[in-house]
């Protein structure tokens, strides 16, 4: 079996800069949403963002902890650079869960 060195492999890109979230960046995940009426429709989900991914093509997307993880696997698959900081705010998923 040839022995393979660092040097033989391709390097990774480097990871995407994104810059630090703030309280008005709201997560872009489409949702069903209600209206003041009662009425219930599509929009953006409008939750408070946390979690970054940065498409191939440069684009920035920001998703709350909920869309960031569902979405996780597809944005990866698309070659996705995401930032997800959840885990270092002790973040665990399970907020009203007895």
């Amino acid at each position: 079996m040839p022995t393979t060195f660092d040097h033989d492999t391709a390097p990774s890109p480097a990871p995407a800069v994104v810059a630090p979230l703030t309280l008005s960046d709201r997560c872009d995940a489409p949702a069903v949403v209600g209206g003041k009426d009662g009425s219930t429709g599509r929009g953006a989900c409008g939750a408070q963002g946390c979690v970054q991914a940065v498409l191939p093509s440069g684009r920035h997307l920001i998703f709350c902890a909920h869309h960031g993880r569902e979405h996780e696997a597809a944005l990866a698959a698309a070659g996705a650079a995401i930032h997800d900081p959840t885990g270092a705010i002790g973040w665990t998923g399970t907020a009203g869960r007895g």
